[in-house]
C-alpha cells in the first residue's frame, strides 16, 4: 500500500513504478487504484498490454506483461455525494487473487477516509512516500499516527515497511536537512532508496506510461529500480 495524509508528495507515481517495476522483475501483480480521483488509472492509459492478454478475474484490465488494474470508478464518472464503497468486496477480491499474483499493490487517497482506511485492511506493508522539505513532515506525522491506529484495529495489516523520501534535490540544503532529521527519527523505518526530483517522471506520466518505458535510462526511472530491488530483497542493491 502506498499512502500518505498529504497530497503532492509522489504517492501515485511511487504506486505505479513500483507495481510495473515488480512486473519487470518478472512478478505477477495487481494494482488497486483505491483514489476516486483515479490518477494512477489515467497516469497508465498509454501502457500496451500484450496481444490477446486477458483481464483478471473479469475486474482487473491488463496493462502490461505480468501487470493488471483495478481502475478508479472515479475516472469514468464523479462519484455521487456520500457514495458507499464495498469494503467487503473489494477484500474477496484480494483472497481471490491469491496464488494468482505475487504482489498487490494499493494506491490510496491522500487522506484516510473509507478509501484509505479500506486500503488499510487490504494492505499487509505501507511504504509512505514523503517529500524532502518540512511542511510534508506534518504530513508523514499523521500518517504514522493513523498507522498505529490501524494496527490496532486491523491485527497483521498496514505494517510499516518504510518512509521514502521523494522529490529529493540534493543541491537544496533544505532536502539535506529533512533527510538527516529523517534518518535521526525513523532509523531503519526509512528506505534506503529515494527517488530523486526529475521531470521525466511527469512527463512519462503525461504519455499515460511509467518511466521505465518511456525514459528508462532517466534518473527517476533508475531510481524506482533501485527501490524495487531493495522492497523485493530487503535492502539497497547499492548499500
Amino acid at each position: 500500500m502506498l499512502a500518505n495524509q498529504k497530497g503532492g508528495v509522489g504517492k501515485t507515481t511511487t504506486a505505479i513504478h513500483l507495481a510495473h517495476g515488480l512486473a519487470l522483475a518478472g512478478k505477477r501483480v495487481a494494482l488497486f487504484d483505491l483514489d476516486p480521483q483515479g490518477n494512477a488509472t489515467v497516469a497508465l492509459q498509454g501502457m500496451d498490454p500484450p496481444d490477446g492478454a486477458p483481464p483478471l478475474l473479469d475486474l482487473l484490465v491488463p496493462i502490461e506483461e505480468r501487470l493488471w488494474l483495478l481502475p478508479s470508478h472515479g475516472v469514468e464518472a464523479e462519484l455521487a455525494a456520500g457514495a458507499k464503497l464495498d469494503v467487503g468486496g473489494l477484500q474477496q477480491l484480494s483472497e481471490s487473487l491469491s496464488g494468482l499474483v505475487d504482489y498487490l499493490i494499493v494506491d490510496c487517497p491522500p487522506r484516510m477516509d473509507a478509501w484509505g482506511w479500506a486500503g488499510v485492511q487490504l494492505s499487509d506493508e505501507v511504504v509512505v512516500p514523503v517529500q524532502a522539505e518540512f511542511f510534508s513532515m506534518h504530513g508523514l506525522s499523521q500518517m504514522l499516527a493513523s498507522l498505529e491506529r490501524a494496527a490496532a484495529a486491523f491485527p497483521g495489516k498496514a505494517r510499516l515497511r518504510g518512509v521514502l523520501p521523494v522529490m529529493v534535490d540534493p543541491r537544496e540544503a533544505i532536502a539535506i536537512e529533512v533527510l538527516e532529521d529523517l534518518r535521526r527519527n525513523l532509523g531503519t523505518g526509512l528506505l534506503q532508496s529515494m527517488i530523486f526530483r526529475d521531470s521525466a517522471l511527469v512527463e512519462a506520466a503525461s504519455h499515460g506510461k511509467s518511466a521505465f518505458l518511456h525514459c528508462p535510462w532517466s534518473k527517476g526511472a533508475l531510481c524506482y529500480a533501485e527501490l524495487t530491488w531493495e522492497l523485493m530483497h530487503g535492502r539497497s542493491s547499492i548499500g
